[in-house]
C-alpha cells in the first residue's frame, strides 16, 4: 500500500462512526478540507429553508381542542411547541409512510435523520424525463428489462422494486447508501428479483439521467470513478456544484478510493480533461451519514424553534386576530406535509399566516469540524 497508509487508516478507524466530523483525503492538504467547507456553505445558502410555508397545505383536524380558560392567565401564556408537533408527524405519518416506527430510544434527531434518509433514497412517485448518456449499453439479455423500466418511470411508477436489496428485502430504508450520499447516484436492477447487472442513474426531481450498466461483481463497483466521468461528458451542469478550479487534478487508485469509502472518507475525483469534482452530492460523515441530510436536520430544529420564537413576538396580534381573549392560554400548532408546513390554531382549527420564511444558517457557519486527511 502506498506510503502512510497505515497511518492513514488508524486515524479514520478512529473517527469513523462520528456523527459530527466529516474527512476530506486529498494530496491538496488543508487546501481540500477549505474547499469542502466553502461547497457545504454554497449549497445550503442555494437551497434556502428546509421548511416551505403553504398556503395550499391545510391540516387535517378531526376534533377542535378544547380552549382552555384562566382568570389568572397572563396574556402572553403561550402552548406552541413545534418541536413536539414535529416528532407526532415523524411518528404517526413520516415515517410509517417509507415503512419504518419511530424508535423512542432514539432521539427526534436521530429519528429525523433517518426519516431524511429514506425519503432521499425512495423518489416519490411522479413522472420523469428520462435521459440516456452516449455511453450507455445494456446487455441484449435485459434491453426489454430496461425498456419497461423506462416506461415505469415515465409514468411515475413506484421504482422501490428496483432499488437497492436493502430496502425491498432487507426492509433497511434508512441504511446509509455509500454511493448515493456521496455521489448522488441510485443504482436499479432491472428485475424485481434483482440481477447482476445494474443501472446506474441519477433520479432528480423531474428528471432521471442514465449513466451505464454494469456488472454487480465488478471488482470496486462503487467507487468506479467511470460514473462521474461520464456525468461530466453528458451533463456538466447536473454536477457543477462539486466541480472546483481550485484544486490540482491528482490521481486516486481504485484500492485506495474503496479502502477510504470503507471508513466514510470522502476524496476529489479528476476526471480525464482535469476537472476535480468534490464528493458530487456533499459527501459523507464520518458515521456514514449524508452531509446533506446532516444539514437538513440542523436546519430542521432551527426552523422549528424561528417559528416559535415568530409566535411569542407576535402573540398579541394573532390573539387580536383570533378573538382570543387574555383569559385563554394561545395554542399553536404546526402541520407538516414533508416540507410543505402550516401554522394553524386548534381550537378553531384555523390557519395562522402572513409569517416571512426562516433563513437558516449554513451549517459550516455554525463551525462544522471537517477534517482533513493526507
Amino acid at each position: 500500500m502506498e506510503k502512510g497508509t497505515k497511518m492513514d487508516e488508524e486515524f479514520l478507524s478512529k473517527i469513523k462512526g462520528s456523527e459530527s466530523t466529516f474527512v476530506i483525503h486529498s494530496d491538496a492538504g488543508a487546501c481540500a478540507a477549505a474547499a469542502v467547507m466553502g461547497n457545504i456553505a454554497v449549497r445550503s445558502q442555494e437551497d434556502g429553508s428546509y421548511f416551505r410555508l403553504s398556503d395550499n397545505f391545510i391540516p387535517m383536524v378531526d376534533d377542535f381542542a378544547s380552549e382552555e380558560f384562566d382568570a389568572n392567565t397572563a396574556p402572553d401564556q403561550i402552548d406552541a411547541d413545534f418541536k413536539i408537533d414535529w416528532v407526532g408527524y415523524l411518528r404517526t405519518t413520516g415515517l410509517p409512510a417509507c415503512g419504518l416506527q419511530y424508535k423512542d430510544r432514539r432521539t427526534p434527531e436521530e429519528n429525523t435523520m433517518r426519516y431524511l434518509q429514506v425519503y432521499r433514497r425512495i423518489p416519490a412517485m411522479k413522472p420523469r424525463m428520462v435521459h440516456e448518456s452516449r455511453e450507455l449499453s445494456v446487455p441484449d439479455e435485459y434491453r426489454l428489462d430496461y425498456e419497461k423500466l423506462v416506461a415505469l418511470i415515465k409514468a411515475g411508477g413506484d421504482l422501490k422494486p428496483y432499488l437497492s436489496r436493502d430496502i425491498d428485502k432487507k426492509n433497511r430504508p434508512d441504511k446509509n447508501d455509500a454511493l448515493l450520499n456521496s455521489w448522488g447516484i441510485q443504482h436499479l436492477h432491472f428485475r424485481t428479483k434483482g440481477t447482476d447487472q445494474l443501472l446506474f442513474c441519477v433520479i432528480a426531481e423531474s428528471d432521471v439521467f442514465v449513466i451505464q450498466t454494469l456488472s454487480h461483481n465488478e471488482e470496486y463497483l462503487w467507487v468506479n470513478t467511470q460514473l462521474v466521468e461520464i456525468l461530466h461528458r453528458n451533463w456538466p451542469k447536473l454536477i457543477l456544484r462539486a466541480k472546483h478550479n481550485g484544486l490540482r487534478a491528482e490521481a486516486i487508485s481504485a484500492d485506495k478510493r474503496y479502502t477510504l469509502r470503507s471508513y466514510n472518507t470522502n476524496f476529489v475525483v479528476t476526471v480525464a480533461d482535469g476537472t476535480v469534482y468534490l464528493p458530487l452530492a456533499g459527501g459523507t460523515m464520518a458515521s456514514g451519514d449524508s452531509m446533506e441530510d446532516r444539514v437538513n436536520c440542523r436546519k430542521i430544529f432551527s426552523e422549528l424553534e424561528h417559528y416559535k420564537n415568530i409566535v411569542v413576538q407576535n402573540a398579541h396580534a394573532i390573539r387580536t386576530a383570533l378573538n382570543i381573549p387574555a383569559s385563554q392560554k394561545l395554542v399553536v400548532r404546526m402541520a407538516f406535509d414533508n416540507r410543505d408546513c402550516c401554522l394553524y390554531e386548534p381550537t378553531r382549527a384555523t390557519r395562522i399566516g402572513g409569517f416571512a420564511p426562516t433563513r437558516s444558517s449554513s451549517w459550516a457557519d455554525e463551525g462544522s469540524p471537517i477534517k482533513n486527511n493526507h
